[in-house]
């Protein structure tokens, strides 16, 4: 091997669990981008949509719902939405 060339990852740099850099992108990005990446997000808003009107949507009792917010990967609720979903009646 050519001097001052590594084999491998430095041992003390090396994460091998991969939770400090993404390994996957799910629809890519810039021009490798998926195509049915919108089409994709239209489902995803008519399967929520439809969800929100199919059942009636109540706070757990004795509790209230708490929409702060934290920052992970992407904005997160600070707590759980817990709630109590039954069908709507017709």
């Amino acid at each position: 091997m050519a001097k001052g060339v590594e084999e491998g990852p430095t041992p003390r740099c090396f994460d091998i669990t991969g939770t400090k850099e993404i390994k996957m992108m799910t629809f890519g990005v810039g021009s490798m981008m998926c195509h049915g990446f919108t089409l994709a997000l239209l489902h995803l808003e008519y399967f929520m949509a439809n969800i929100v009107c199919a059942f009636e949507w109540k706070a757990v009792a004795g509790e209230e719902i708490n929409l702060s917010e934290k920052q992970e990967f992407i904005v997160v609720m600070k707590n759980p939405l817990q709630t109590t979903v039954t069908p709507r009646s017709k």
